[in-house]
């Protein structure tokens, strides 16, 4: 959609209920046209659903057979917040680009190169003609876009009377004409291209919907699912949210040929006999139905918005817009015009379908995917199709496998690496799916930097950046590695599989070199260098860095300053707090564990961390864990604490049996000097209003059930005594099943009228047809 075009669109938003829509009946409009910022549907509510409202968006559910956990609302609620804080990184980086190459070309973008001399290359050339000058410089900046892939917004230059212009925007004095006075200034102005983003896995479509509705600078959201269910109540959450690919309340006349004029610039055709207003797409003008004006023209009707025709002139002016505006008739947030496009199909045929530079299947900005179980048939057709600098938020809930004791094997073939059974195993958990990722990645030369990443509830969360550079591909050696983790006391060796040797020539060059380690690292073989036990190996996983500290503050900053936004602001500044506290070193301990490990009471915590700091050595929390340190200290010296603190709380050796790792750890001799001198930089306490680690949110919380229903043939009979067989998709609530495996259909189960049904068989599918979608349903 082009600059000018978006106020087009907006406008045509805020309408909610034009004279051309279909009037509600009364039970419609008691149970939908009340909600707030949601548009009345002809019929109202269907029949036997519900309402979930979450921040601005209301959907619709069936009272039976939906999936929809209320304890992913935080998941949701974060998601938002760090697209926004990633767009705005985004614009960051892509306006200094921007600044730089336009620096470099003293002010001008680079002309386009001329191929061939043909007459209107020469006319061109010699700069006869307004229109020929005026061609020539959008030539222009259209070559700095694609360059910089940013495009450009410029005033008109001025006629050569009028302004001289000199490269400082000033024009020549009349007695001296190499001395210039002060013009006015053309600035060119940046305006950063707008994103679309694609959900995988959308369900319902609520996630999609409020991405739409709160991150600004969005174009599409593209809304993909399996079911043809899910798709159907996408469809009309869509639309009861007034963020459909058409403007919501257009005439059906018309509303086709208003979408497109909307989303490519084109001419708008008259599709009604009525006189036809003008209208402005482009900065031309067009002509738009007089059916569609009280639409087209209709502003936001809460108080201090804006008029469309304002915004509309900052488009074509080519200024960067400023939205001070409240929330619009359907919720959006101030500067979010984004729509969702709902597509149904395979989720990795969707996605390998978006792999092209450019045209209409381009690579997204951001893919989200949030999975039923594993992600893992999903990444490689995900990383395939973002954009550079593009980002990917990826959920996994089977951590039964990634961080539970059992399934060694299944966590293999979907990670590529083996589950560690540590009291950090949910760190490890992240690292193995962070590897998946990187690997991954890596076959097509792209890099993977990590943003966020979180262990939450029954599920990990990753947000990781993905851009294309072979160069830093060579380092993913160095950041990947096995752990040897001891059977008792569960101390971690960690083993790279690679490093990087950096160094200056001669000439004072930098050289840099990737080679293979040595290894083991674990000294004593395959025991514990610490109490001597069975080390047991893990991964392979990602040892380097799982959170970008400057990223989790910009997050802050955005959910600090739009805290009303977010139901679960507390939890998200709190998770958000320790991601940027967490030291980038693997793994953690905590101070039971440690005390556990020799029969003795349970140390400080302020005394534990006074000792680390004393002897120099960083110390932080660990988001995964209540009660967990991450340090870069060694685990010497970390059962040298608990040995000096022993000296003062003894422990009862005639209750530790003989042989065992408990009385190797004791005996073993001290190695380090400490000092439990209270530091004054011991202060892990909470400070404000964030919630470092979660209660349960509800009674019996946990992965909510998979959407109950099934795929059946139904064979029936029509009066004529025809008979005809059709697959459907019902509530399994709506099938008895006997004892012989038979099936009929209760009662209301939608069939046609007058036909009698006479057979039900169950639809068997191959799981590896559908890629493991058959698990989604209607999962939210």
């Amino acid at each position: 959609m082009s600059a000018a075009a978006l106020p087009l669109a907006e406008a045509a938003a805020s309408s909610v209920a034009p004279a051309t829509a279909a009037a509600p009946s009364a039970s419609a409009s008691s149970s939908s046209s009340d909600i707030p910022y949601t548009v009345p549907l002809p019929g109202g509510m269907p029949k036997d659903h519900t309402t979930h409202t979450e921040s601005t968006t209301t959907i619709f559910l069936p009272k039976a057979g939906a999936f929809l956990n209320p304890v992913q609302h935080y998941n949701r609620d974060m998601s938002v917040a760090v697209i926004r804080a990633w767009n705005e990184l985004r614009k960051e980086e892509l306006e200094e680009k921007w600044r730089i190459k336009l620096e470099k070309r003293g002010g001008k973008p680079k002309p386009k190169k001329k191929k061939g001399k043909g007459p209107k290359t020469q006319q061109a050339e010699s700069g006869s003609g307004g229109a020929a000058e005026a061609d020539a410089e959008a030539a222009a900046d259209e070559a700095l876009a694609a360059e910089t892939d940013v495009p450009v917004t410029t005033e008109p230059e001025s006629k050569p009377e009028e302004d001289a212009l000199n490269g400082s925007g000033v024009e020549a004095s009349a007695e001296n004409p190499e001395q210039p006075v002060a013009g006015p200034s053309k600035e060119r102005t940046f305006r950063a291209p707008s994103i679309n983003i694609l959900e995988a896995l959308a369900a319902t479509g609520l996630r999609s919907i409020r991405y739409a509705k709160e991150i600004p600078n969005v174009k599409y959201v593209f809304a993909n699912d399996l079911s043809p269910s899910a798709c159907e109540a996408m469809k009309r959450n869509v639309e009861f949210n007034g963020v459909g690919e058409v403007p919501p309340g257009l005439p059906s006349s018309a509303s086709k040929t208003v979408a497109e004029a909307v989303n490519t610039g084109a001419p708008l055709a008259s599709t009604s006999t009525d006189e036809a207003v003008p209208i402005a797409i482009d900065g031309a003008e067009t002509e738009k139905p007089k059916g569609a004006e009280s639409v087209l023209d209709t502003t936001s009707s809460n108080a201090g918005s804006k008029s469309a025709s304002d915004k509309a002139k900052k488009g074509t002016d080519g200024e960067a817009e400023v939205h001070e505006e409240p929330k619009d008739a359907v919720g959006r947030r101030p500067g979010c015009k984004g729509r969702v496009k709902i597509n149904e199909g395979d989720a990795c045929a969707f996605m390998y379908s978006h792999r092209s530079a450019v045209g209409p299947t381009q690579r997204v900005d951001v893919v989200d995917l949030d999975p039923y179980g594993t992600a893992a048939p999903f990444i490689d057709a995900a990383l395939g199709c973002i954009a550079d600098g593009g980002l990917l938020a990826i959920t996994c809930t089977d951590l039964a496998v990634l961080a539970g004791q059992q399934y060694p094997e299944k966590c293999y073939s979907n990670y590529g690496g083996t589950n560690v059974h540590a009291e950090y195993t949910h760190e490890a958990a992240l690292r193995l799916v962070m590897h998946s990722l990187a690997t991954c990645a890596a076959r097509y030369g792209r890099y993977i930097t990590p943003l966020l990443s979180f262990s939450i509830d029954f599920y990990v969360r990753l947000f990781i950046r993905v851009d294309t550079r072979p160069e830093q591909v060579k380092r993913l050696a160095s950041q990947t590695g096995v752990v040897f983790t001891c059977n008792y006391c569960q101390s971690p060796v960690i083993q790279p599989f690679g490093k990087i040797i950096e160094k200056e020539t001669a000439k004072g060059a930098r050289m840099t070199a990737f080679k293979t380690v040595a290894g083991p690292t674990a000294t004593n073989g395959s025991h514990c260098d610490e109490c001597g036990s069975t080390m047991h190996l893990g991964g392979p996983l990602w040892i380097g860095p799982l959170q970008d500290p400057a990223f989790a503050k910009r997050v802050i900053a955005d959910v600090t300053a739009q805290e009303k936004e977010y139901k679960t602001c507390s939890r998200m500044l709190g998770m958000l707090t320790l991601a940027a506290q967490e030291l980038p070193d693997p793994f953690f301990f905590t101070a039971n564990r440690v005390a556990k490990s020799v029969h003795a009471p349970s140390m400080p915590m302020n005394k534990v961390l006074s000792a680390l700091l004393n002897a120099g050595y960083k110390v932080s929390r660990s988001h995964a864990l209540a009660g967990a340190v991450k340090t870069n200290a060694p685990r010497s010296f970390i059962y040298d604490i608990l040995r000096e603190d022993i000296k003062t709380n003894p422990v009862r050796l005639d209750k530790i049996p003989e042989g065992s790792p408990a009385r190797v750890l004791l005996a073993k001799p001290m190695t380090h000097t400490i000092d439990f001198t209270p530091h004054p930089d011991v202060a892990l306490e909470r400070t404000g209003k964030e919630t470092f680690y979660q209660l349960n949110p509800l009674p019996n919380w946990g992965p909510a059930p998979r959407a109950k229903s099934i795929q059946v043939t139904i064979t029936t009979t029509t009066p004529e005594g025809k008979r005809k067989i059709e697959e459907v998709e019902v509530d399994a609530d709506g099938v008895v099943e006997n004892a012989d495996g038979e099936l009929t259909l209760k009662d209301g189960v939608a069939h046609a009228e007058g036909e009698k049904v006479e057979v039900v068989k169950r639809v068997k599918r191959d799981p590896e047809q559908v890629g493991g979608e058959e698990e989604e349903g209607m999962n939210v």
